[in-house]
């Protein structure tokens, strides 16, 4: 039995196949035919692998020292048939590895399935079980903060989130630091040029003013993995009135923006580096100044958002005056 497939498959399906307590390796080699030396070494590896299933039995026997395995139940044993299956037609049971972003549950089977997905429930179990789980990666971010007054919100204080499609989340304006940016500075001025169409970063007329920099380790919401992030924040400060906002940009109340559990039309909110920032800050974000003398206007989404049925009375009411100039016009 040279091939390592077929190998692997009938080690899988060995196993599933014993029923009882735990087997010598060494048994099991011999019934699906393997070769003493791939019960001394490969043997043993594929079964340490497995064993990060918790589908496997697998111990030392302690009067010889010899490793003994077993499926752990029924259905332990379907899982390694079911990959004994897949192996033998080198079929992978993953996919979509090439394309970044997660979701929250409920997932559907081609959710479930996919390699990032895959990857960031594995990754949330072991932050559950162990809250200082190594990360997988380490990256430096840049976020700005922009706060305003906004048209139609009562004075209140309102922060500009832009929505990441990838990571199915809003956010502070901003991204990784790159290997071509001179440092996070340059950075948050890059990725406010780039996520505000038609902005400009002029100097003389808009300052970035560091509040902090925060690590912040969680798992990444594009990649599915453990990342250690570190965190600049900045304020920006304008002499233009008005930005311009992308279709994904909402300004948000501070009450929601430091929610841990708020969301925005239902997406999450990704908030851990401004939650510390809020904390270090005499008298938190709210002592922050605006970033802008004007008012903002609110996308007409938003207005619908929150005022759903004043719009639809506000529709009524032009409808009927329509109807009504129609016999004028005849």
């Amino acid at each position: 039995m040279d091939d390592p497939r077929t190998a692997v498959a009938a080690l899988l399906d060995g196993v599933a196949e014993h029923s009882g307590p735990p087997v010598p390796v060494s048994e099991l080699c011999r019934r699906t035919g393997l070769a003493e030396a791939a019960a001394e070494t490969a043997a043993p590896m594929v079964f340490a692998l497995l064993s990060a299933f918790g589908a496997l039995d697998w111990r030392q026997d302690p009067a010889t020292g010899e490793a003994l395995v077993a499926a752990v139940s029924p259905q332990a044993g379907y899982l390694l048939r079911s990959l004994s299956a897949y192996v033998r037609t080198e079929q992978a049971f993953l996919d979509n590895w090439e394309r970044p972003g997660t979701a929250d549950p409920p997932l559907t089977d081609r959710q479930a399935l996919s390699g990032p997905q895959f990857l960031h429930l594995l990754e949330k179990r072991r932050l559950r079980t162990n809250p200082d789980a190594p990360p997988l990666r380490r990256v430096d971010v840049a976020q700005v903060v922009v706060k305003n007054r906004v048209r139609g919100r009562g004075g209140r204080a309102q922060y500009l989130m832009l929505y990441d499609g990838r990571a199915r989340q809003y956010q502070l304006p901003g991204g990784y630091v790159r290997a071509s940016d001179r440092d996070a500075r340059t950075a948050a001025v890059r990725e406010l040029e780039e996520e505000l169409p038609g902005y400009s970063y002029v100097s003389g007329r808009d300052t970035l003013t560091e509040l902090g920099v925060f690590p912040v380790v969680q798992i990444s919401r594009t990649h599915g993995a453990v990342t250690a992030y570190r965190v600049a924040l900045y304020q920006l400060r304008s002499g233009t009135e008005r930005l311009p906002l992308a279709p994904g940009a909402l300004w948000v109340p501070e009450e929601t923006l430091l929610d841990p559990a708020g969301t925005v039309g239902g997406a999450t909110l990704n908030i851990t580096a401004l939650l510390r920032l809020d904390r270090a800050l005499p008298g938190g974000i709210g002592g922050l100044p605006q970033s802008m003398s004007g008012v903002q206007h609110r996308p007409l989404r938003e207005v619908v958002r929150d005022r759903p049925w004043e719009v639809v009375g506000l529709l009524v009411g032009v409808v009927g005056l329509l109807v009504s100039l129609v016999p004028l016009l005849w």
